[in-house]
C-alpha cells in the first residue's frame, strides 16, 4: 500500500474532473498493477507549514493517512507554502522534519519518498495566488534535500523534471494529463527500488 500525501498537485486539480483517471497517484496505480494499493490522501490548497494559513495536518485527510498502515509515503507539500504571506524557512524544515517521523515511528514503518515542488510557471507575467517559483527552486528544494538526507528518505527533484516542460501544466502551477504521467512514470521507477 503507498499513500500519497499532498495538496492539489497530489488531487488532481486542473485534470477536469478526470482526477480519479488522470492525477499522479490514479497513473502511478495503473503502471504498478494490482500487487500495489496507492491511495491518494491530497486535499487542494494546503501547506505543510502548520503556522501557514492551511496546514494539511489539521485535516480529517491526514488522520486517515496515519491510520492507511502503508509500506510507503509519498510527500509532496510546499508549493502552497511558497506564497509570500505563508513562507517560513524555519517553520517550513521543522515541520516537515516532525511529518517525516510521524509517518516513519507508523507500525508499518514504511519508506518515506519526498518530493521537490514542480516548477512554478508565470502566466502573462504572474504566478497562480502569488506562489514564488524562486522559493520552490532554492529554499524548499535545498530544505527537502537535508531533509531527506537527515531522516534516510528518498527524494525525488520535480523542479528539474519540469523546468524545461511548461507544455505539462495548464495553468502554471497544475499539471494536465501529460504532467501527471511523468510525475508517475518517475515514482514508478523509485517504489520498484523500495518495495
Amino acid at each position: 500500500r503507498i499513500i500519497c500525501v499532498g495538496d492539489r498537485l497530489t488531487y488532481g486539480y486542473g485534470l477536469m474532473g478526470a482526477f480519479t483517471l488522470h492525477s499522479y497517484p490514479a497513473v502511478l496505480q495503473e503502471l504498478l498493477g494490482n500487487e500495489y494499493q496507492v491511495m491518494n490522501f491530497g486535499i487542494c490548497d494546503r501547506t505543510l507549514s502548520n503556522s501557514a494559513d492551511k496546514p494539511y495536518q489539521k485535516e480529517k485527510i491526514f488522520t486517515a493517512s496515519l491510520s492507511s498502515d502503508p509500506e510507503a509515503v509519498i510527500i509532496m507539500l510546499g508549493t502552497n507554502d511558497a506564497k509570500p504571506r505563508n513562507w517560513n524557512a524555519e517553520e517550513y524544515e521543522k515541520d516537515l522534519k516532525s511529518l517525516v517521523f510521524l509517518y516513519r515511528n507508523l507500525q508499518s514503518s514504511p519508506s518515506i519518498i519526498l518530493m521537490q515542488p514542480p516548477k512554478a510557471f508565470s502566466v502573462l507575467g504572474k504566478t497562480l495566488d502569488g506562489i514564488q517559483d524562486g522559493i520552490i527552486r532554492t529554499d524548499i528544494h535545498e530544505i527537502i534535500s537535508r531533509v531527506a538526507n537527515e531522516t534516510n528518505s528518498s527524494v525525488i527533484d520535480l523542479y528539474g523534471l519540469t523546468e524545461n516542460h511548461r507544455d505539462w501544466f495548464t495553468d502554471g502551477i497544475h499539471m494536465n494529463k501529460n504532467g501527471t504521467r511523468a510525475v508517475a512514470e518517475v515514482l514508478c521507477r523509485a517504489i520498484s527500488k523500495l518495495v
